[in-house]
């Protein structure tokens, strides 16, 4: 079961915490349901943006999510970092802490991307036993989300597959980000809504919303998951139809790169509001695009 679910209305809405609209979200407060934080950017002992973080909050459910833990490195996780990342959900109490399915450390050197790891029962193991290792740490379970792809890699198992595995073996929840399987889908020419609806979707327990780009200078051209636009359309209509199966799970609106004024991020999340509201009436085991 998640942790805290109750803290967080049903369909709640959520953007990032950035810190530039710190000071606006502690003057007044926002109509916003939650706030998602990078871990790693604070994981520091004190300071004046700790202080703003303590005070953030008191007023603010939040949802924590990691970029560094590398569950999909073949060796040990880092146990500094581990331990830093437990104090940080030991004092901010979140509702909900997430992971991607990546890597990013290899033989004490730390790659600054989430890079992809090939799908097989041997990745698999490794991934699962990292994740048994951070939820005993932390003591709550973990959502691991799904990645977004520029390539094929030399896979044995698919994405879904190994995604509804790891469920079963560790009971992690799944981060759905609507955008990186769209943008995956649309890269690797990969069916959306057989993927879609291969996923365990009962074991989702939030949603990611962002924008991307698309490099047309790449042959053939790539969908680039930048998180500096407005969510697209194709985007927000997978939205509607998933919030229509699973109507109680949280979203979030990433904005990481030309991150706009707090008022226009919170029409974003306002828009998400509506279009769960709309929702489209479309089978769990079908979810087709809207024509």
């Amino acid at each position: 079961m998640l942790m805290d679910a109750h803290r967080l209305p049903r369909a709640a809405q959520g953007i990032g915490l950035k810190p530039r609209h710190m000071a606006e979200l502690l003057a007044e407060r926002a109509d916003i349901d939650f706030l998602e934080l990078h871990a790693e950017n604070h994981m520091s002992a004190g300071g004046p943006m700790r202080d703003d973080l303590a005070a953030i909050a008191a007023r603010y459910p939040l949802s924590v999510h990691g970029v560094g833990l590398s569950l999909g490195s073949a060796e040990p996780l880092d146990d500094q970092h581990l331990a830093r990342l437990v104090h940080l959900v030991d004092e901010l109490n979140p509702v909900r802490v997430s992971e991607h399915l990546a890597w990013s450390r290899l033989e004490g050197d730390f790659y600054n991307d989430l890079l992809p790891l090939p799908l097989s029962e041997e990745s698999l193991e490794v991934v699962a036993r990292h994740v048994d290792t951070t939820q005993q740490a932390l003591g709550r379970q973990l959502l691991v989300e799904n990645p977004s792809l520029y390539m094929a890699l030399d896979n044995t198992l698919s994405e879904a597959d190994f995604l509804t595995e790891l469920v079963r073996r560790t009971g992690c929840g799944l981060l759905l980000d609507i955008n990186n399987a769209y943008i995956s889908a649309e890269n690797l020419g990969r069916d959306l809504s057989d993927y879609l609806s291969a996923l365990p979707l009962s074991a989702v327990g939030e949603f990611h919303l962002a924008g991307h780009s698309l490099d047309t200078e790449a042959t053939p051209p790539l969908r680039i998951d930048d998180h500096g636009s407005p969510v697209c359309e194709a985007v927000w209509q997978r939205y509607a139809q998933l919030t229509d199966a699973l109507p109680a799970v949280p979203t979030l609106i990433e904005w990481d790169t030309r991150i706009p004024s707090l008022p226009r991020w919170l029409e974003e999340a306002a828009l998400a509001r509506r279009y769960h509201a709309s929702a489209a009436t479309a089978p769990l085991a079908c979810l087709e695009p809207a024509s």
